[in-house]
């Protein structure tokens, strides 16, 4: 009898924990800046929208896209690391993503477009969160960022595969 099927599923198992793990950090990072995820303080947040709905409209935020980009790269210096640390960060956040849906989606068709879309609707499900329960800031950059950074890592994924290191998981692909 052959062990393929269970170590295909073993692995496929282990991909989708990896993914988990990887959502649950990118979450507390993005949304809560690193601090324990607390259900109490989203529901407070979420009543106090209800109660002033316009507020949501009324936030600071960036509108225009590379307004912020091209102010971060204006920054940029090699003296002073954390001087880019949104642009980078962003970038760095999805890169993750972009390598591990193509791991999880067994089919080849569109997988370029389906990991920029779905970087691109992760993105702004965290910059909507973020606006609608007042706990950062909208700033479509962040969306061009998050979403490179997915494509970026689905980049890294095709690299990989195209050198052999991926051999096991290219076969799904």
């Amino acid at each position: 009898m052959s062990t393929e099927p269970k170590s295909k599923s073993t692995m496929e198992f282990l991909l989708a924990a990896l993914f988990i793990v990887y959502m649950y950090f990118l979450i507390r990072i993005i949304l809560f800046k690193g601090a324990p995820i607390n259900l109490q303080s989203l529901w407070e947040q979420a009543g106090r929208m209800f109660e002033h709905p316009d507020r949501i409209f009324n936030r600071p935020g960036n509108y225009i896209p590379f307004k912020e980009i091209s102010q971060e790269m204006e920054r940029l210096s090699l003296s002073d690391p954390f001087s880019s640390l949104n642009l980078v960060g962003n970038l760095l956040a999805f890169i993750p993503f972009g390598i591990l849906v193509p791991m999880l989606f067994s089919q080849k068709v569109r997988l370029f477009q389906r990991v920029f879309i779905l970087s691109l609707a992760l993105s702004f499900c965290f910059e909507f969160t973020q606006l609608v329960l007042y706990i950062g800031t909208f700033d479509v950059d962040d969306l061009i960022l998050n979403t490179c950074g997915g494509i970026v890592g689905y980049c890294i994924y095709r690299l990989l595969v195209s050198t052999g290191l991926f051999t096991t998981i290219s076969k799904r692909c």
